[in-house]
């Protein structure tokens, strides 16, 4: 697979001390600027920004568009009003996640879904079906999240108006340039989308308001521990998405996505096969009292680890598990309430 450089990344290599890089989604980013702790430790104490030019986009377009979303995704589509947002999956005919993301409505015929895994074909196959076209716009734009307790005075010191609820977006024309400023992660901060051309500006001037809060950019390392923190299970991080389109698992249940599902919904794609899967299995948090992460795979009888990191802020390692309901633990394994860490920003 071709790995692209991002629109930010003349400004990443050049705060790359380490010259440390890996891929993601297709890209190549900094696994950490500095040190890896001290960033993640900046998303909770100060502020931080990421790169996330990495995340899948795609703008589906038509007059049904819609119509056609409201049948993909867990959650009606039609509810949502231009500038709204809401988190949702979308599953194969027998029930099973295929993927979870954001889904924007940005007119009254134009949708941008994002998430952390592409499900291009599959979704396009469907959208043509219903004469919705799919575009995918990764090479149009860059963006950085912009987390932390100081991420809105981080925002207010770029001159942009950080009175957003979560879940929504504004357009701005900001300082000559086009930008998008939402707020669709789970950490509670903002993102920040510019031109492909703008990013290495947008990048200065972000890291030029942050200073005085002591901002430092966080690598792909650091924000994976802050989203594991969050207890939310990411596709392909923590699960292998079902690819049949006639698969029953993962089901949302089994993996904590409870809130992504709304069971009052009645036409989406899938639903009578989730709504019917059974709910012996589900997702929880571990703590250790070591630093040592756990390795993926089965613990025990009880189940299995999905992924586990260390986490500075809470001084142990920490993990998130799919487990028989009731299913005895190992010894040195304890169940940890998620999220791990509550949002601070």
């Amino acid at each position: 697979m071709r790995v692209r450089a991002t629109p930010f990344h003349s400004r990443a290599a050049a705060a790359n001390l380490a010259n440390a890089w890996e891929p993601r989604g297709g890209w190549t980013l900094s696994s950490f600027y500095d040190d890896t702790n001290s960033e993640a430790l900046a998303v909770r104490l100060t502020a931080a920004m990421a790169d996330i030019s990495w995340r899948w986009r795609a703008t589906l377009e038509g007059a049904r568009a819609g119509e056609f979303l409201s049948r993909l995704m867990t959650k009606d589509a039609a509810k949502l009003t231009p500038g709204e947002a809401f988190k949702a999956a979308w599953l194969t005919d027998k029930g099973g996640v295929r993927g979870a993301g954001v889904l924007a409505r940005h007119g009254r015929e134009s949708f941008r879904l994002t998430a952390s895994a592409s499900d291009r074909d599959w979704i396009a196959r469907a959208a043509a079906l219903f004469d919705v076209s799919l575009r995918e716009v990764l090479d149009e734009e860059g963006g950085l999240a912009i987390v932390g307790p100081y991420a809105a005075k981080t925002v207010e010191a770029l001159g942009l108006d950080p009175a957003l609820p979560l879940l929504t977006f504004r357009k701005v024309f900001w300082r000559g340039l086009d930008v998008t400023l939402s707020r669709f992660g789970e950490l509670g901060g903002y993102e920040l989308w510019c031109n492909t051309d703008d990013a290495p500006l947008v990048w200065d001037r972000v890291v030029k308001a942050g200073s005085a809060f002591a901002l430092k950019p966080a690598g792909l390392r650091a924000m994976d521990i802050a989203d594991l923190e969050t207890g939310i299970a990411r596709p392909v991080r923590d699960y292998e998405p079902a690819r049949d389109g006639f698969a029953h698992g993962p089901t949302p249940w089994e993996l904590g996505l409870d809130t992504l599902v709304d069971t009052a919904h009645t036409l989406f794609n899938g639903r009578e096969a989730a709504l019917a899967a059974p709910r012996d299995r589900t997702l929880i948090g571990l703590e250790t009292d070591g630093e040592a992460p756990l390795p993926r795979g089965a613990i025990g009888t009880a189940g299995r680890v999905l992924s586990s990191l260390y986490s500075p802020a809470l001084q142990r390692a920490i993990a998130l598990a799919v487990v028989e309901r009731g299913a005895p633990l190992p010894a040195g394994m304890r169940i940890a309430p998620l999220p791990f860490l509550a949002v601070n920003s």
